[in-house]
């Protein structure tokens, strides 16, 4: 296996970057410049792993107006292979293998609206202004109380309770492909070579989560979780859509209009997050799975 991806390595990676993303009261505990070399060095290795299992890239569009299209068809594609996972969460889910979905969305959320905030820089004129109004939801519309962060830990907190009561540590059981889920983009936004995969990266994302969100809700919703619970999750379906549909629009389509190089990365930055988000999925179920969480509600019964 390559040192990429393995546990530790990814870890080292999260904590690294969570460190370059650290509050201003915490410049003592910044990464220091002799530490790059090594860390550098993984990215390197890891980005190759993600390129040279993508079987597809000398079938990418060469053209930006091919595009759209084989986005599209990206986008199908993406959720036929997610679809039977969010449809257990939405059907026949515990509340125990929900909590630990939750937990570990937790986990990786990897500083989502930072992300937004570098992946303005440099742009402008309507491209930025998506990309703005896109981090104003993330910020609440201005209300501290409804900044998504503060949102989420309302239903972190539920499902951590239910968590606790099984025994279960998320923390504990994460795995490399849930770590990596979130160090793509904070590697992506924090250096700036891959801010074309970035762009394609969260814009898949932000496009495939309305799906994902909407099934989380009937889950939260069948196992009698409060609205306040729920609400979080609810208002992401409405407004990753949006976000989504802004990005494709606003921002990749004129993107990939400024040459075959650049729509080549883009296009990279979408084939790599859909492939990671994909083993991320198959990686939960082989731990509700090990951890038999989807027996838990029968044994108590």
């Amino acid at each position: 296996m390559q040192t990429c991806n393995s546990l530790e390595a990814q870890v080292a990676l999260n904590r690294f970057y969570l460190r370059e993303l650290g509050a201003p009261e915490q410049f003592g505990y910044f990464p220091l410049r002799e530490e790059y070399g090594p860390v550098r060095a993984m990215e390197d290795e890891w980005n190759g792993f993600e390129e040279g299992r993508l079987p597809v890239l000398d079938k990418l569009p060469t053209r930006g107006e091919d595009f759209i299209d084989w986005y599209a068809n990206l986008h199908r594609q993406h959720r036929e292979d997610v679809s039977g996972f969010f449809e257990y969460l939405a059907n026949d889910a515990t509340p125990e293998t929900l909590a630990f979905y939750i937990g570990l969305e937790e986990q990786v959320d990897g500083r989502f609206d930072d992300v937004i905030a570098l992946a303005q820089l440099g742009m402008t004129g309507d491209m930025k202004l998506s990309l703005a109004e896109n981090y104003w939801d993330e910020m609440g519309l201005g209300k501290v109380e409804e900044m998504h962060t503060a949102m989420f830990s309302k239903s972190t907190s539920y499902t951590q309770s239910i968590l606790s009561r099984r025994g279960i540590d998320v923390a504990a059981a994460i795995t490399p492909e849930a770590l990596k889920n979130g160090n793509l983009l904070l590697m992506y936004a924090l250096r700036r070579q891959y801010t074309p995969r970035l762009l394609g990266a969260l814009t898949i994302l932000e496009h495939t989560a309305p799906y994902r969100f909407s099934r989380t809700v009937l889950g939260l919703r069948r196992i009698g979780a409060p609205e306040e619970v729920v609400r979080y999750h609810e208002l992401h379906v409405t407004v990753d859509d949006n976000h989504g549909k802004q990005l494709l629009e606003r921002v990749l389509a004129p993107l990939v209009r400024n040459g075959a190089d650049i729509l080549r990365e883009v296009c990279i930055g979408c084939l790599i997050r859909y492939r990671i988000a994909v083993d991320y999925y198959r990686s939960i179920e082989a731990a509700v799975g090990r951890l038999q969480l989807d027996r838990l509600a029968a044994a108590s019964a």
